[in-house]
């Protein structure tokens, strides 16, 4: 099998299990930059070869993380044990034992502080959402308008993580503006985004943390506060309650 026709397989057992697009986009990406340093059919790779790309390459030489390093090896299983079909010895691919991560958790004072130096009303929006729904940054930009249930005060969730859609809760600061911002912007008829730029697109995932790290300098904020530092203070217990619903719900309008 060649490289092109590997690329072409694994991309239809992707699809045949309905991966998500971030992961779909990934593990291609992630292919094609081990077929390039490799620089020979993926099936001819030994696993010392697929060793020395993982510890040596990625970690001595590029210094990637643990947690980097472990998703590359994903890659890898998946390629052969699914796409080629081929058994590897995952003894000599081990995953990387990750460290506990401890999240920057911002107080009281700096959460006031940096929703008071947010000038733009759509982003003070989008910050308020992943702030007081826990919702992540991929999942705010599939919001359309229909996902905003006003009477059970609730966020239905496309896609979320694992490609799995889930309730969340909608606090009545969150609705007041997301109605304010409604109201202002006004999205197209049919089921448009929530959120989209010039051209009635989907925000891009970088515009909004780049506005996030804007904002967050002049707030004076530490650097190790990111956008995913802002649904970290919401209430685990509530979003299990509201995910606990059926879709169907949703789909029945009950």
């Amino acid at each position: 099998m060649t490289n092109e026709q590997l690329i072409e397989k694994m991309s239809q057992d992707m699809k045949m299990r309905n991966f998500s697009h971030y992961t779909y986009d990934f593990y291609i990406r992630k292919t094609k930059e081990m077929i390039k340093y490799l620089k020979k059919p993926m099936d001819k790779v030994t696993i010392e070869e697929l060793r020395n790309y993982l510890y040596k390459y990625l970690l001595q030489e590029r210094k990637v993380s643990d947690k980097t390093v472990n998703h590359y090896n994903s890659v890898i299983r998946f390629l052969y044990e699914v796409t080629l079909d081929k058994l590897i010895n995952k003894k000599q691919l081990p995953m990387r034992k990750l460290k506990k991560k401890v999240y920057k958790v911002l107080t009281k004072e700096e959460l006031s502080t940096f929703f008071d130096c947010v000038e733009e009303y759509k982003y003070k929006t989008i910050f308020m959402l992943a702030y007081g729904s826990g919702l992540r940054i991929g999942e705010i930009v599939k919001l359309r308008v229909e996902d905003i249930d006003s009477k059970k005060m609730r966020i239905f969730v496309r896609e979320g993580k694992g490609n799995k859609e889930r309730y969340t809760i909608l606090p009545k600061a969150s609705l007041e503006m997301l109605r304010k911002y409604y109201q202002k912007e006004r999205p197209k008829k049919g089921g448009g985004f929530l959120f989209f730029n010039a051209n009635r697109e989907p925000i891009n995932q970088y515009v909004i943390r780049t506005h996030f790290r804007k904002y967050r300098k002049k707030a004076k904020i530490s650097n190790k506060a990111t956008f995913h530092t802002l649904r970290h203070r919401i209430c685990h217990k509530l979003n299990r309650k509201w995910s606990n619903i059926n879709t169907s719900e949703r789909i029945n309008g009950t």
